[in-house]
């Protein structure tokens, strides 16, 4: 079950512990010097030990590591709740909250945009590896919100909140075994973590290995017997390193550097060779991939800026093996494919306040950078061979607009509660494909502060990725597809790879939502978003192949002279047109199940004002207790 924390309860809690802070001092100086000798440890909000806490009250409330402007939070998760989801990692993390975390509006999916303590990161390969103990709250906002930072508004956006200070050097092995025999998988993890306020170092190394699963280990019948010779599963093996460094520097900067190196194999078996001896066709597949990302954020003049870079290159074999001819009972050579992916990109991004109007700061951002890509490839299917260098240079600029009309607290039109609008407009200049542009604007609405309404259209144009284009051809012996025409299960040989004539598509996104929070006391948050598609000329992977489809795409299949169906071509495709309605609804609710309060006796967490003087032994449990209980009553009555 999914949790949330209530945003008006946070704000009271923070307030409560302001008040806390202040009331403590004055009290503690009235202790004994015995009271002194049974001192209780001083935590901070984290739960570290420490030899003196200092608490600075601040206007407004804001938690530290918020997101830009006043978007509120949809789902709220803090460390107690994290830890209840049992992972090991952000990337297992994002895993076990897919369901909140997907979107009706990208394209195919796709990971949310990723935000560390309210700031950009260069790539997702900077946090995937952190471990959930060092993130002290995790925040899950809207599409709108991508926008203020420089992307699009087709994906959620996390914000992860570290901890000030954290130190772990983990060590952690995994077994897979089926019960009824066959492949087994082994996976090694080594991480190192610290984290010393605003810097961070991490390094972390992982070896998997999974044995092959034969036909054969499952009892599937063939005519004749390859069982022994054909994997449903291929022997794997994989190697990564990937290291972090961040610190602060200079007045109000920090930066990130990130590199990585990824290397894996897959062995495959395809069945018999065809020749005198029962030997098995093979395909041997490696891949490799190195990268290189770094980000800078800073604030100048009342704004904030980020600059994100990255380098990355990737290289791929494959070699496939063919038949032996019946009349020479020599091995025929083997098919090959091989590519390389080179990319670079930079973008620069500024956000601050335009103009202050009756109900608040006009927000904006600005985001202009660019990315190169080039792809290399060749392949040898049957002695002939095919070669191709395609490559995709890329301009941007991006423009958001953030316009409040109505606010509860600041004035504007009244008796409308909180309401904005939104617009924002971005330009692609691709080498190969022209101008692109993305039109959107929307409006967000809270009559009342349990509820909260959302629309916004965007109209875009997107272009096929250059591996679409140009990824090279590549012959698969021997794969099983159901041929809806006859109504049977044949084995087909298989053509993929990229395909030069697709077309840029047109997207347009309608959505609307809506979030309900009907109690300031309980964790509990119903959320419904609807969200309507129009794409022309999508750009798709090549479908199951129904009587429908083979009289679309005739030249895609081959059939012999008694009409079984022996070759299909699954290259990508552009299609018409495709609508799409999509309505996702859910509720989060989240109590513990028992009381966490800190009990007479165990260690207690102390505070004092600046400037009040030497560090005040510690006061019993259940005078905090009424102090915090006092501070909050004060709260909720407006004192």
């Amino acid at each position: 079950m999914s949790v949330i924390r209530s945003q008006g309860a946070r704000w009271a809690g923070l307030f409560a512990t302001s008040a806390v802070c202040l009331a403590l001092a004055p009290a503690a100086f009235a202790q004994t010097q015995g009271d002194q000798a049974a001192e209780t440890p001083v935590l901070d909000d984290e739960g570290y030990e420490v030899e003196e806490l200092v608490v600075t009250a601040t206007r407004g409330l804001v938690p530290r590591g918020s997101v830009v402007g006043d978007a509120v939070p949809e789902i709220t998760l803090d460390q107690r709740e994290i830890r209840a989801l049992g992972v090991s990692s952000v990337e297992e993390l994002l895993a076990a909250l897919e369901p909140q975390l997907a979107s009706g509006r990208g394209r195919a999916g796709g990971r949310p945009v990723m935000l560390v303590n309210g700031m950009r990161i260069s790539s997702f390969r900077e946090i995937r590896d952190l471990p959930p103990e060092a993130i002290v709250r995790m925040e899950i906002l809207p599409e709108e919100v991508a926008l203020r930072y420089g992307y699009r508004a087709d994906q959620r956006v996390v914000n992860l909140v570290l901890r000030r200070r954290f130190r772990a050097v983990t060590v952690e092995g995994e077994v897979v075994a089926p019960t009824a025999g066959g492949r087994s998988a082994y996976e090694l993890d080594l991480d190192a973590l610290r984290i010393q306020d605003d810097a961070r170092q991490q390094f972390e190394f992982e070896a998997t290995y999974a044995t092959r699963l034969l036909e054969s280990e499952r009892d599937i019948v063939r005519t004749p017997d390859e069982g022994p010779f054909r994997t449903l599963s291929p022997q794997t093996q994989g190697l990564s390193l990937n290291g972090v460094y961040a610190r602060p520097f200079g007045e109000g900067m920090s930066g990130t550097l990130n590199g990585s190196l990824e290397w894996n194999e897959s062995n495959a078996l395809l069945g018999l060779s065809g020749g005198a001896e029962r030997d098995a066709l093979g395909r041997l597949s490696d891949t490799s991939a190195a990268h290189l990302g770094g980000a800078v954020n800073g604030a100048w003049s009342g704004w904030r800026w980020s600059v994100t870079g990255n380098a990355d290159v990737s290289r791929s074999r494959t070699l496939t093996e063919v038949a032996v001819d019946p009349a020479t009972g020599a091995w025929r050579p083997a098919n090959s494919a091989r590519s390389t992916v080179t990319s670079a990109d930079l973008e620069a991004l500024a956000n601050g306040t335009l103009l202050t109007l009756p109900a608040g700061p006009v927000n904006a951002a600005f985001t202009v950078g660019g990315d190169t890509r080039r792809l290399e490839s060749e392949s040898d299917r049957f002695g002939v061979r095919r070669d191709s260098d395609l490559s995709r240079h890329i301009a941007r600029a991006q423009a958001n607009l953030d316009v409040p009309l109505a606010s509860r607290r600041r004035g504007g039109f009244e008796g409308v509660g909180d309401l904005s609008v939104n617009f924002n407009a971005a330009v692609d200049r691709l080498s190969d494909f022209g101008t692109l542009t993305t039109l959107g604007g929307g409006v967000t609405w809270s009559p009342v502060e349990a509820v909260r309404l959302i629309a916004s259209v965007t109209e875009e144009e997107g272009a096929p990725s250059v591996q679409q284009l140009g990824d090279p051809e590549t012959a698969t012996p021997g794969v099983r597809v159901f041929d809806f025409t006859r109504g049977e299960t044949v084995e087909v040989l298989q053509l993929s790879g990229g395909n030069r004539g697709l077309l840029a598509d047109n997207r347009r996104v309608v959505k609307l939502g809506l979030t309900l929070k009907p109690f300031d006391e309980t964790d509990f948050t119903i959320r419904a978003d609807y969200t309507r598609t129009r794409t022309r000329d999508e750009i798709a992977s090549f479908p199951a192949p129904t009587p429908q489809i083979e009289a679309a795409f005739q030249d895609r299949f081959v059939r012999d002279a008694t009409g079984r169906l022996v070759q299909v071509d699954v290259r990508p495709v552009n299609f018409d047109r495709h609508d799409e309605e999509q309505l996702r609804w859910g509720f989060h609710y989240s109590r513990p199940l028992q009381n966490t309060r800190t009990p007479a006796g165990a260690p207690g967490t102390q505070r004092r004002a600046e400037g009040a003087g030497p560090r005040a032994p510690g006061l019993q449990a259940a005078d905090r207790r009424a102090a915090s209980a006092a501070a909050a009553a004060a709260f909720r009555a407006g004192t």
